[in-house]
This record gives C-alpha cells, structure tokens and sequence, in this order.
C-alpha cells in the first residue's frame, strides 16, 4: 500500500452535509471564523480521503494527544497528519500501520524572529548545505519543515527537535524516537512540503483537491527506486551504530 498527500486552497466548496461528527461541527461552531474554515475543510479533506483510500465513511471519532496532535480514538485506524500554510491545506494519510509526519511553509512568510528561532536548531552540516543552495532562504525553509515533519511523525511536541540530525548533502538524518524513517520534501514556486514515513513505506501517492470538489492526481513516488526526481529531496534513516557528523 501506499501513503496518500493530498492539499487544498481555500475558499474551497464542502458539502452541505459534511461526511465527519457532531463532535467535529460542535468543536469548529467555537473557533473564530477563519480558524473555523480552516478546521472544517482540514477534516472534510482528511473524510474524502478516508473515504478515497479505505472506504471508510462518515469520518471516524477523533481525539488529540497530549502535544494537540489529532488522532483517531480507534488506534487501529491509520495515522494521519494536518498541516496548514498560508491558505493551503495539506493531509498525509499513512498506509495500514505506518506512521506520518507532514509539514507545509510558505517561503518568505516568515518573520525576522521565526526565522532567528528556526536557526538554532540548524547543525553545521545543514547550514553547510543552505550555503550551497541558489536560495538560502528557501533551502532554510526546507529544513525546518524537513525537521517538522519528523517531529509530528513522532508525536512528541518540540522536545524532540534536538535530538533530530539531517544530513540532507549525504541524503540521511537520524531520529532518537523512530529511528527508521524516511522524508521527503520538495519546494515549488512558493510552498515547500515535507512528508515524514516510516522507512518500509514504499509508495507516496501525490493529490491535489480542487476548489469544486474534484480530485487531480499529481505523481506517484517510488520510494523504493534510487531517485525519485531531480527537484525531490529524500533522506533515509542511518544505522544507529554510525555517528552523524554535526
């Protein structure tokens, strides 16, 4: 099986019945407006893809986890992630026992004091690799959300960021908490992605969900295959008796 990555633009059209709980519509009636379309559409997305990939509707029971990262109540339901950025709504479904982390950024959306705190967890080895790029920003960018990515896979809030390593120049990291994982990223005009799996994942499905409710499929990724395109980055976990260089 494979994973799925699917994103949206808002505004975008929901049913008027929309295939997910009272709890969900209950929750969303207390956020303010814009946070409420935003929630709405993320869990109107993640049910059609449900629905897409398992057959599974209306959308099943959510919960949160201590770190706010939403869940299924039923653990035997596959992992999912949201991820917002700007008016763009992305959801990672994983495959029937996997993991997922994802992570979206708008490139030079940020302010002067994001981008100082992104710094801090940049490695010599990964300011190496921005300094090499045509854009440092933009290859910043990448990182954070490379870093993102596996910090939600593991679903244990910012403390796991230091203890993630990326060696993006040598295509490895190294993860404390799930030490076989793998990420893939790539950076368009003006968004950058990063999908966090779990090593044995070997499919990554790429969507795009239209403003009228129909679906486009972008590409498919063989994860499997020595490269997977010239503008993706991937990076593989390292055994965990080789030392990443800092």
């Amino acid at each position: 099986m494979a994973s799925h990555f699917v994103r949206a633009t808002l505004p975008l059209s929901l049913p008027c019945a929309l295939p997910t709980s009272q709890a969900v519509l209950d929750h969303a009636s207390r956020l303010p407006a814009r946070r409420r379309e935003r929630f709405l559409a993320a869990r109107a997305l993640l049910a059609e893809l449900m629905l897409k990939v398992y057959g599974l509707t209306p959308l099943p029971e959510l919960t949160t986890c201590k770190y706010g990262r939403p869940l299924f109540t039923n653990r035997d339901l596959p992992d999912f992630s949201i991820a917002y950025a700007g008016n763009v709504i992305g959801v990672l479904l994983a495959e029937e026992g996997g993991r997922v982390g994802l992570d979206m950024e708008m490139v030079r959306a940020h302010s002067r004091q994001t981008i100082e705190y992104h710094q801090q967890f940049i490695s010599s080895s990964e300011r190496t690799w921005i300094n090499a790029q045509p854009d440092p920003l933009e290859a910043s960018t990448q990182i954070w959300t490379l870093r993102q990515s596996v910090v939600k896979l593991a679903g244990e809030g910012e403390r796991e960021m230091a203890a993630i390593c990326l060696q993006p120049g040598a295509g490895r990291l190294r993860a404390t908490r799930f030490p076989d994982v793998q990420v893939i990223s790539d950076v368009e005009p003006s968004l950058v992605w990063s999908c966090a799996l779990l090593a044995n994942t070997d499919r990554l499905c790429l969507w795009d969900r239209e403003a009228d409710g129909s679906w486009r499929a972008l590409r498919t990724l063989e994860l499997n295959k020595p490269s997977i395109g010239s503008h993706t980055l991937r990076l593989t976990s390292l055994p965990q008796d080789r030392p990443l260089q800092a």
